[in-house]
Formats: C-alpha cells, structure tokens, sequence
C-alpha cells in the first residue's frame, strides 16, 4: 500500500511517475491532481471536498506542495503533475501496446475550446502511431449545468469505446463533473482530470521551461502569460495556504468538514448499508459487494465512498441518510416531506411541484403520490416518517404535504 502524504485536509498519494504509472495502466480509477489552489479550495468548497475524498489518487502537482511536504517533514517523493502524467501515460500504454493488434487503451477527451481538443487528438495519435484517442469533444461554457449536453457527452463517450477519459475543464468543475457522472461511463476504467493539458498537447499554450517548473516557479510563468485571469488566484486567493500551513505545522490547524461519510455505525447502531437497505435504496447484492470492495482495495475508502464511486447512489443521499436525517429528528423541527426527499436528491423541484399539483385534485399524501409516479420508492418514504414520527405509514401531520 502506498505511503500518503497529509497536507491540511488531503492525503496524497506519495508515488513515483514510474510507480504510478505501472498502477494505473493495471488498476485504473479516478485521478486528481493537487496543487496550492486545489487545497485552497478544499478549506471553503463542501462539494469540492466531497468530490475529492471519494477520488482513487490523488498525486502531487504542484513543486510547491512537495516543498510544503518537506516543511512537515514528510516529504513528497515526485512532482506528477496532470500535464506530466497525461504525455507519460499514453507513451506507457504504447509501450505496452504497440505489439498487439487489438489495442486495450483507447482515450477520449472532453475539454478546451471548440477545435481544440480535436487537435490534440491529432498531435497525439500523430506521436503514438494509431489512434489511441478515438473521440475528443469540446464542451460549451457552463455545459455542466446543462443536463442535455451532459447527457449527450455521456452518450458519445459511451458510443466511442474508450476506456479511459482525460477531462480538462479547470478545478472544481472538471472533478465535480466526474464525481456526478463518472458511474454512467459504461466503459470507462481510468479517469484523469487534468486541467490544460488538452490545449498543451493541442499546442495552444506553451509549457514553462523545465528550469522553472524544477524550481517551483511555474505558477509565475503561467501568470505572465495571463495576467488578466491568473493574478487574482496566485496573488490572493492562494495565499492563505502558507498560514494554514504553518498552523498544520505547529499542530493547530482544524479541518473546515468533517469525513464526507461516516465510516462507524450511524443512527443508534445501525450500520449506514442497512439503513439505505431499509429505505429501498441499496440491495442486498450492492451492500455485500460494497463490504466486500471495503474489506479488499487498498486506497481506504469507506462504505458510502464506493456506492458513490459505483454510481449507485449520490453523495447528497448518503449524506442525508447518514448524517442529517439522524440530527433532524433529534431536533424536533420538522419539516415537510418534499424538503427532505429534495436534500436527498430524491426528488426535484419540478417533480415536487408536480406532485403538490396532484395531490391537491386527488386527495392523497404527498408520499403517496410520489410512490404512484414511480420517483421514490414507499420503502424510502416509510424510511424517512419512521426516523422523524416514528411512524410506519404515509401518515404524519408535519410531512403529509411539500
């Protein structure tokens, strides 16, 4: 098992390139790539932080983060930043697939501006000598709000055959996006999230020369060449990591969240499987599978990681389940049924308002009508009155409407 390095609130995986490499061609999984802005992000971004503890690794990007590491006294062994690793991984997977006739690596990119990223699909398969990136796609600003083009990417993806994704949208937006549809790849084992490497590799931005990125001074290279967009972040906002340090390093730095999942019993000794089971949300199969992937990975996910990580439930239904469902009903102040099922990304507005409509010209419980539609299970409603009123029914005065 790999040693990880903790800085502030994230564990990083402490390979080398080479080391990295041999497993992720074998092992896949989700990759990011830490630097200063990332972990910057992580003290104020919940989602952000959600999304990147349920990642598979997470390798150091940044030259600065490994002088950070040294400072603690732990120190980080190599530099792998996504620019660095996307060119050596597909040169690894030449290597290992140039003599075989059916290629087991096929990558397909999603970022940069429009044309751009059809570039670097050509300079790419220009230097491994076939068509190793089968599709690329350039996404329009603000897609990951638009549930249509979302779907139409994962459509395309899915109908080339690739086995790995290289998404290149910028932090948070490119990791959140595979946190939130990662499970609906159906072919795809690796997932790197690799900021502008698309538009390196398209030849559209230059690298900084290798003196300075040995140096750590990257950043400063990439700031003279846009100063316009870059200032802000590596003059302002980043400067609150080397405080935030410096208190990690004196032993007074507190992590801003808590573990996105609570890997102990929940709800007066009820394991977290049983009670999505009990609400209709997990079966029997997924919990033993879960519990099996627990017991034999080796990266330390807990339970509601991998059901995440599988696609089989959202983060926001584990969390609600696990943690906010318990501390609500111990509150005593309720609130209408449609507000939790929406907390637990059960439902939607459209759908909530949907159901009210209906259940004002039929006369039935909001649970009720939600079940006849087929959006909730009556295993989750039950689930959710019996933990507030300790009832076993649709009825309950505080949860009968929206």
């Amino acid at each position: 098992m790999v040693e990880k390095v903790k800085i502030l609130n994230i564990e990083i995986d402490n390979f080398t390139m080479k080391e990295f490499l041999k497993n992720l061609y074998h092992r896949g999984g989700i990759v990011f790539t830490p630097n200063v802005d990332h972990l910057v992000k992580l003290q104020k971004d919940r989602d952000f932080n959600r999304t990147y503890q349920a990642s598979n690794y997470r390798v150091c990007d940044s030259k600065v983060l490994m002088y950070a590491s040294k400072f603690l006294g732990t120190p980080i062994r190599e530099k792998i930043s996504g620019s660095d690793l996307f060119p050596e991984f597909y040169n690894y997977c030449k290597r290992k697939e140039e003599k075989q006739e059916e290629k087991d690596t096929k990558i397909f990119l999603l970022g940069a501006a429009e044309g751009v990223a059809l570039k670097a699909q050509e300079n790419i398969n220009q230097k491994v000598g076939w068509e190793i990136i089968v599709d690329a796609y350039s996404p329009s600003f603000g897609f990951e709000r638009n549930e249509l083009e979302c779907q139409k990417i994962i459509d395309r993806i899915n109908e080339s055959g690739a086995t790995v994704l290289a998404i290149g949208v910028g932090a948070p937006k490119q990791e959140n996006w595979l946190a939130k549809y990662h499970g609906r790849l159906k072919n795809i084992k690796t997932f790197l999230a690799i900021g502008a490497t698309i538009d390196f590799e398209a030849g559209e931005k230059p690298r900084s020369p290798q003196w300075m990125s040995d140096w750590g001074l990257e950043w400063l290279y990439r700031l003279q060449s846009e100063p316009q967009r870059l200032w802000k972040r590596y003059l302002v906002d980043d400067l609150p990591f080397f405080w935030l340090l410096l208190q990690q390093k004196l032993d007074l730095y507190q992590p801003p969240f808590q573990p996105p999942f609570s890997p102990e019993p929940v709800a007066a000794g009820v394991p977290l499987g049983q009670i999505l089971q009990d609400a209709g949300l997990i079966s029997d199969k997924q919990v033993a599978l879960a519990l099996k992937c627990q017991q034999t990975q080796e990266d330390g996910l807990r339970f509601g990681d991998i059901l995440v990580n599988r696609g089989w439930l959202a983060p926001e239904t584990i969390d609600f389940f696990a943690e906010d469902l318990p501390q609500v009903a111990n509150s005593g102040r309720l609130q209408p049924l449609g507000h939790y099922l929406k907390r637990a990304k059960l439902l939607n507005d459209r759908q909530i308002n949907e159901i009210l409509s209906e259940q004002s010209q039929a006369n039935l419980r909001f649970g009720e009508v939600a079940v006849r539609k087929g959006w909730v299970k009556e295993e989750t409603i039950k689930s959710v009155l019996r933990y507030l009123e300790g009832k076993d029914s649709f009825e309950g005065a505080a949860l009968a409407s929206a």
